[in-house]
């Protein structure tokens, strides 16, 4: 069972299109959502969290996927979801080489991100 206090859905996005969206997958599946803007951000919530599902918008201006990617536990990377447009192949190339767990486009991640957030929170 996940302590829920301790739990939460991070996402590091510039766009705001998709957060109302994430954000009422999140409260139905009972866990904390957070919107960050930056990597310090994403590492302060991370600090405070026993368990995290850090999703990442590949279009957020000065992300070094790189640099991101060095900063978060492996457990988490393993979980982490990188996404954008599919025409921005250099960009979702260099997330799958920065070991996030998964990378799909803008479209895939819109179609899935309800099912990803369940998957998350249930019991492992």
């Amino acid at each position: 069972m996940t302590d829920s206090a301790s739990t939460v859905v991070i996402l590091l996005a510039s766009d705001l299109m998709l957060t109302s969206t994430i954000s009422g997958h999140a409260a139905s599946a009972g866990v904390l959502f957070r919107n960050v803007g930056s990597v310090p951000e994403v590492a302060t919530i991370l600090q405070q969290s026993s368990r995290a599902l850090l999703l990442v918008d590949l279009g957020t201006p000065q992300l070094d996927v790189h640099q991101l990617a060095a900063s978060v536990a492996p457990e988490i990377l393993l979980n982490a979801v990188a996404y954008g447009p599919h025409v921005h192949e250099t960009r979702l190339q260099n997330a799958k080489d920065a070991g996030f767990g998964r990378v799909m486009s803008r479209g895939q991640f819109s179609a899935q991100v309800g099912r990803l957030i369940e998957t998350f929170k249930a019991p492992e």
